[in-house]
């Protein structure tokens, strides 16, 4: 089966690398490698060597350990074909539906999840019955969104959101880019005072909790758009909104400003 650590950076933007591998074969593929000495330190520690790395976009909080990382592990470096420029070391692009990591009847497969960036993958682990899990990196978040601002579009980020997270499995685990759990629940309080599923949570969590998408869909705002305790409140704060998309567009534009 395939294992994964997650490895927090400690960075000041608090990203988050992962390291999924196989006990059985030895062979791992980090996600997104911010310091490339703490990846190395786990794999020893593991007794797993590094096959490949993956990059879910072209930022350099995603991709600032990829050079160390390949000349220690000569690792090929993996990336959209929209940022065959941007990715430092890229040696292949990566298309919808591919399988980059398979081990007996597991896999990681590519969705192509634009919005954040037109550059942006996530990667899928997932079995014959079921999604596991999802490597989101900056285009869902614990209780948010990625924001647009750095070569992306609001729009676009909503028709990712709808179709293909909204309907991940309640028990599909959610594999972050950044810890934003604190400012995103803050915000999910301003715009969703009256959730008690929230309050509840709040109350049995841990550090870098790893959460599950049926949490999420009842914590995430931007999940909860359609609600009347999201929809109250923007017509309280006098925001103006039409449809179930202007919602998003509205609870993303007030995010960007928090």
């Amino acid at each position: 089966m395939i294992e994964i650590l997650p490895i927090f950076t400690s960075s000041p933007l608090r990203n988050f690398s992962y390291l999924v591998y196989s006990n059985r074969t030895g062979d791992a593929y980090v996600i997104d490698p911010y310091d490339a000495k703490s990846i190395l330190t786990q794999t020893k520690q593991l007794g797993v060597k590094i096959k490949g790395i993956l990059n879910t976009h072209e930022h350099g909080d995603h991709t600032q350990g990829n050079l160390e990382l390949k000349e220690e592990t000569r690792a090929i470096i993996y990336g959209h074909s929209n940022a065959k420029d941007k990715i430092p070391g890229l040696d292949q692009t990566l298309r919808e539906g591919d399988i980059t990591f398979s081990v007996e009847e597991e896999s990681l497969v590519v969705w192509n999840t634009p919005g954040h960036t037109f550059s942006h993958l996530s990667f899928v682990h997932k079995n014959p019955k079921t999604i596991l899990g999802i490597f989101s990196g900056d285009t869902l978040f614990n209780v948010g969104v990625g924001n647009c601002f750095r070569g992306g579009d609001p729009n676009v980020l909503y028709d990712t959101i709808q179709a293909r997270f909204e309907t991940l499995p309640d028990s599909c685990l959610l594999y972050p880019g950044h810890d934003y759990w604190e400012n995103n629940l803050k915000f999910a309080e301003h715009v969703d005072p009256e959730n008690d599923f929230r309050e509840e949570y709040k109350s049995k969590l841990i550090p870098f909790q790893v959460s599950e998408m049926g949490a999420e869909k009842k914590l995430n705002p931007f999940f909860r758009r359609k609600t009347k305790s999201v929809k109250d409140r923007l017509m309280e704060l006098k925001e103006t909104y039409t449809d179930d998309r202007s919602v998003f567009l509205v609870l993303r534009k007030m995010r960007d400003h928090w």
